[in-house]
């Protein structure tokens, strides 16, 4: 049996102190395995943000344990919760980041460039992962020239060239539409 790419036991998550605490996670467990697609859905102030926090290793929780890979996480020191999120995780933020003076292709190679990996196979990989989103004819193209699901591809391109191998891509509200189109093409 395969073993989960993220994985929360028993996770809780405050915030504040004495009357002022907040909890908002509380004993979570989740396995997430290759291949799943999970989506975390709830209303506003539910946890939703707090938990994705959480499984992208930029929080740490209050109580319980978070594995990547099968290795513990969340007594890690911040620099090596960093190196985890590098190798491991991709994202796509509600808001894509795109750097406006860049084309696509440079923009999703931005994700590599503190990896140790020479600049004519980042441009390889770069292309790779656009073409996986639909892009790869757009790969010259600034992001003022992209159309909004444009912009959100190569976003998704840049998280997906980062999260190599079997690695988790976390994003937020906008996915499972992304998730449809993609499969549609």
């Amino acid at each position: 049996m395969d073993e989960p790419l993220l994985e929360l036991i028993e996770v809780s998550r405050c915030y504040g102190q004495g009357e002022a605490t907040v909890t908002a996670l509380d004993r979570v467990s989740l396995r997430i395995m290759p291949g799943d697609f999970v989506s975390i859905m709830g209303p506003s102030g539910s946890g939703k943000s707090t938990m994705l926090g959480l499984l992208g290793c930029l929080d740490q929780p209050t109580s319980g344990s978070i594995r990547v890979g099968g290795h513990e996480v969340s007594s890690m020191a911040d620099d090596e919760r960093s190196r985890v999120r590098g190798r491991e995780i991709g994202f796509v933020f509600q808001q894509f980041h795109l750097i406006p003076h860049l084309d696509a292709q440079a923009n999703v190679q931005t994700a590599l460039l503190y990896r140790g990996i020479k600049p004519r196979e980042r441009a390889e990989r770069a292309v790779a992962a656009l073409d996986r989103v639909g892009l790869a004819h757009r790969h010259d193209h600034l992001p003022v020239q992209l159309s909004g699901g444009e912009q959100q591809r190569v976003a998704l391109a840049r998280a997906l060239v980062r999260a190599v191998g079997q690695g988790v891509l976390v994003g937020v509200d906008q996915i499972e539409r992304l998730r449809v189109e993609l499969n549609a093409a």
